[in-house]
């Protein structure tokens, strides 16, 4: 027959009763398990929430490129920056009336595009002393801001893009006419893209790295024309 009463047969291991709850030990555990997961998996969505700003931020871009020729298709030259940093003022974010001014930085002329003031990072502005975080910088040679653009309009500015090496990427043959460039997801200029030089203007693109992750695309003077010619332009 059986034992009776509360107690266990004598060798057989004492049963933890169902209602005793995990000791510090087993939650702290626990609680590590669930950190060394959480530390695994966080990376990899990081990774994915950039590369999607990433490509959405290179999509609105080429939205851009287009833009830009759309216009000088319809106005016979390409637009002046915007440098009106109040956004109260009627003029913020339209191009300032050519001749453009180039002795400072620009901004992209966005509403007198139609397109979005920021890249996928970026940030509104409330007042003229806000920074421009995310919004798309933006350099024209003059030659191509003035109507109109000839087949025999040359190149004034001698805009150059070189890569993380120091390579130019662009040459005489492609010279860059107009330069838009985004500061990416750490919102502030990085290599070349620096400084704002009047004279010999130099500008960077590459792949993302450590000390660099600006996104630049421009327009080429050949390609421009062709695009101005396919239109009846010239």
């Amino acid at each position: 027959m059986p034992a009776s009463g509360g107690r266990a047969p004598q060798g057989s291991a004492p049963r933890r009763d169902a209602t005793h709850g995990f000791t510090l030990v087993e939650l702290a555990m626990v609680l590590v398990i669930l950190a060394l997961l959480g530390g695994s998996l966080l990376v990899p969505v990081t990774s994915r929430l950039e590369a999607r700003d990433r490509n959405a931020t290179l999509e609105r871009l080429r939205d851009i490129q287009h833009a830009l020729t759309g216009f000088a298709i319809i106005h016979g030259r390409l637009p002046c920056p915007s440098t009106e940093p109040d956004p109260a003022s009627p003029a913020y974010g339209l191009e300032d009336g050519p001749p453009c001014n180039l002795a400072r930085e620009g901004v992209l002329p966005w509403r007198s595009l139609a397109m979005p003031a920021t890249d996928a990072w970026g940030r509104d502005r409330q007042s003229a002393a806000d920074e421009w975080a995310g919004h798309w910088r933006y350099r024209v040679d003059p030659a191509f801001s003035v109507a109109p653009i000839g087949a025999a309009t040359a190149p004034s500015a001698r805009l150059q893009i070189r890569d993380h090496d120091g390579r130019r990427i662009t040459t005489t043959d492609s010279q860059a006419v107009a330069i838009v460039w985004s500061s990416g997801a750490n919102l502030r200029a990085d290599g070349d893209n620096t400084s704002h030089a009047s004279a010999t203007p130099s500008y960077q693109a590459g792949e993302p790295g450590a000390d660099f992750d600006d996104l630049l695309a421009w327009i080429g003077r050949p390609l421009l024309i062709a695009r101005l010619a396919q239109a009846g332009r010239l």
